[in-house]
């Protein structure tokens, strides 16, 4: 039809919004050290920083699209006109996303973002779902670290679990993420954690949940039966480490969102795909869900009780806004220095890699399936391969995707996609199923 004409004559495949920021620069410089074919544009508000981040790259000053958020809105709708996908990496998301969320949609551009911030997927799902499927704009949050192994692990080790025991439903599925080599962050995330930790503790997140189920008819899945197998997960309380046989490491509740991610997908196609329309052997929404556990492994105990203190003091300041302001203002003292402003150096980053490890359980605890996912260090190194990954997904594959229009997380669009897997083994993030029957 007409709009997909329009699309296919953009000058630009992507345009990075934010292209200036920690993250930003790192994923236009992959683009164009990896992917020369594609035809980049960069945006941001600082035509200056712009400039320099265009000479550093050999990209040409037509490539840079002046846009700011703050001033003029309108502005930003011309520049992601431009292109067919915009990649935001301007975080905090909970600030500068929904007018971003809101252009892009206006311009009918793919929109994918590097937010976890679990608010953020609420509250732009209530607000733009309608909107974006009405302009045929994909929204899709969290296409980074530690969002896309969580979920894709989840749908991945799933399918197998389906393909080997045929009939058989997911009944409990394991994450443990592992760190190698990891010794410093930078601060943004830190900032973005402290808010968000902050959102949950007040209400605000309970809030924008209850926005979503007050807006979308989502059913809630079926209750387990009766006969469903109460099989036992590792799933670690708040404050004692539990050792883990598998990985060898002591395991303890993970705090990002990937749980939220997961159960918002979940969530997700129950509400676009109503039961009637599922074939029930393909893990379908009238499943019961399965039990989930998402947990860190961490090689020692008292590496493990560490970070435990370190969480007990970050959760009780980001309780309060004094809290709030003492951890903003301090980040590399409350996190022993894991979080700094500089953030690591590219000889850090180069030794650093993460293996997420996957367990699907069927209705016995020896019907089981382990899968990895394996990729470089997981914050800088890893989150332009897989953003780019995905990016690549959408301008070859889109057809090929369940949904074309929607507000929705990886799990959602891409877990059974095969391309998406293939695309980003490409870039370098390995999903191997580890142990046949």
């Amino acid at each position: 039809g007409m709009a997909k004409e329009t699309i296919r004559s953009r000058p630009f495949d992507i345009v990075v919004y934010g292209a200036t920021g920690f993250t930003g620069e790192k994923v236009v410089k992959y683009i164009v050290e990896q992917h020369p074919e594609i035809k980049l544009a960069i945006s941001g508000r600082n035509e200056e920083k712009l400039q320099k981040i265009a000479s550093l790259v050999n990209l040409a000053p037509s490539c840079i699209l002046v846009a700011s958020l703050d001033d003029d809105p309108g502005q930003v709708e011309d520049a992601l006109r431009k292109a067919k996908i915009v990649l935001a990496c301007a975080g905090p998301f909970r600030h500068v996303g929904r007018e971003l969320v809101r252009a892009a949609i206006a311009a009918g551009t793919d929109y994918l973002d590097i937010c976890g911030e679990p608010q953020f997927f609420d509250d732009m799902l209530t607000e733009f779902e309608a909107a974006a499927r009405a302009a045929s704009v994909l929204v899709v949050s969290a296409c980074a670290f530690d969002c896309v192994p969580a979920e894709l692990s989840v749908t991945f080790v799933s399918r197998e679990l389906q393909r080997q025991y045929p009939g058989s439903p997911v009944t409990c599925v394991e994450l443990v993420h592992q760190f190698f080599g990891v010794s410093r962050f930078n601060a943004t995330t830190f900032h973005a954690a402290v808010d968000g930790f902050h959102a949950s503790m007040n209400g605000e997140l309970s809030q924008s949940r209850k926005r979503v189920k007050d807006t979308f008819s989502v059913s809630k899945p079926p209750p387990a039966p009766d006969n469903w197998p109460n099989i036992m997960i590792e799933s670690p309380t708040t404050f004692f480490p539990v050792y883990h046989e598998w990985t060898k490491t002591y395991l303890l509740k993970f705090m990002g969102a990937d749980g939220a991610a997961i159960r918002n997908s979940q969530r997700y196609l129950r509400m676009r795909s109503p039961i009637h329309s599922n074939n029930s052997d393909d893990n379908s929404p009238e499943q019961p869900q399965p039990k989930l556990s998402v947990c860190l492994g961490v090689p020692t105990k008292v590496g493990a009780y560490t970070i435990l203190g370190f969480g007990a003091l970050f959760s009780f300041l980001a309780k309060y806004s004094w809290g709030c302001r003492l951890l903003h203002r301090y980040p590399s003292l409350f996190t022993a220095g894991y979080f700094t402003n500089e953030g690591p150096t590219d000889e850090q980053l180069e030794q650093g890699s993460f293996e997420t490890r996957s367990v699907a359980y069927g209705w016995t605890k020896e019907q089981c399936v382990r899968a990895t996912c394996r990729g470089p260090e997981l914050g800088y190194v890893a989150t332009p391969k897989i953003l780019t990954a995905l990016a690549l997904v959408v301008l070859k594959h889109r057809d090929k995707l369940p949904f074309s229009g929607g507000v929705m997380l990886p799990g959602a669009l891409f877990g059974r996609s095969a391309e998406t897997y293939d695309l980003l083994q490409q870039e370098g993030i390995l999903f191997e199923i580890v142990q046949q029957k």
